[in-house]
């Protein structure tokens, strides 16, 4: 049996299956062995920032029968790849079987149905890997939006107060820690190796990867707008934003001490830069590929409760 992972989202729970058919586990990893040292990378050692990653292909049991010329764990479709092209092309046959798969039920799945409007959608991603450079690391057209006041943002009588933590990178960036905590986790301070969704702690949580439901669903765990001063009583009150990518994830970064904003893209890494490889010393304008929509600021205080 193979576990697939499709490093792709920082919100949502990554698409992931388990290929039972033996024969088609053994087939797979047949095709891979023999193009290892052209089309293999080592999970997490290409590109990491906002939108499609790679694909891991991982061994579930101690036991399984093993090409010796590969890794227990290796990553498909992958900038970290000698040849990106048949990395690619070896990652979308993996991702074309993915529906087969969607009755190998996962926890992931609740979240994160194997459908065919997901299996199309990476694959789209795949295609755009191939382009050069990866169409997700250059700057996308992003709307508009000033730091402004909405009728939804109403502006305090007097300052509001935070708290500007340190980055601390290191903190989230372990094995113990990295894989169970998201951007959500990362905004609001607080490891609790569940990665954490919007609402979920207080039954509000939402399936529509919009600014208006995602807003909604943070606010029942807690947090509030930008200019609701929160007193002395809620520090460390930080100051977060939200952004979207339409239809499909959301993601969250903070502010910290020095003027600049940090953020952990699902499983991957804490960093302070964007898809550019450039510090964000605003959210609204850094490179955020796919994550178009920039849903507001907020301010997570003692009081916030996310699961």
């Amino acid at each position: 049996m193979l576990r697939i992972d499709i490093s792709i989202f920082s919100g949502r729970p990554d698409p992931s299956w388990i290929i039972m058919d033996e024969s088609e586990a053994r087939s797979l990893l047949s095709d891979v062995a023999d193009a290892a040292e052209e089309a293999v990378g080592i999970p997490g050692a290409g590109y990491d920032g906002l939108g499609y990653r790679e694909v891991v292909v991982s061994a579930v049991s101690d036991d399984e029968p093993w090409p010796d010329s590969l890794p227990r764990s290796f990553a498909l479709g992958t900038l970290g790849a000698r040849d990106p092209g048949r990395s690619a092309e070896l990652a979308r046959r993996v991702v074309e079987g993915m529906t087969r798969h969607a009755d190998t039920r996962l926890a992931e799945h609740e979240q994160t149905p194997l459908d065919d409007d997901l299996r199309d959608l990476v694959l789209g991603e795949i295609d755009a890997f191939q382009a050069e450079p990866p169409a997700w690391t250059r700057s996308p057209e992003l709307s508009a939006y000033p730091l402004r006041t909405t009728a939804q943002e109403a502006a305090p009588t007097a300052t509001c107060y935070i708290e500007f933590g340190q980055f601390n990178p290191g903190f989230w960036n372990t094995p113990q820690v990295q894989p169970h905590n998201n951007c959500y986790n990362y905004a609001r301070n607080i490891r609790t190796d569940t990665f954490a969704q919007p609402g979920r702690a207080h039954g509000a949580q939402t399936g529509t990867m919009a600014c208006p439901n995602v807003t909604q669903a943070a606010l029942a765990d807690g947090f509030v707008r930008r200019f609701q001063c929160l007193p002395d009583s809620e520090k460390p009150r930080w100051l977060t934003a939200l952004v979207v990518w339409p239809g499909r994830d959301y993601h969250w970064y903070r502010f910290h001490n020095g003027n600049f904003w940090g953020h952990k893209p699902g499983q991957t890494a804490a960093r302070d830069y964007d898809n550019s490889g450039v510090r964000i010393t605003n959210p609204e304008t850094c490179n955020r590929g796919g994550y178009r929509d920039f849903c507001g600021y907020f301010y997570a205080g003692r009081s916030v409760v996310i699961r």
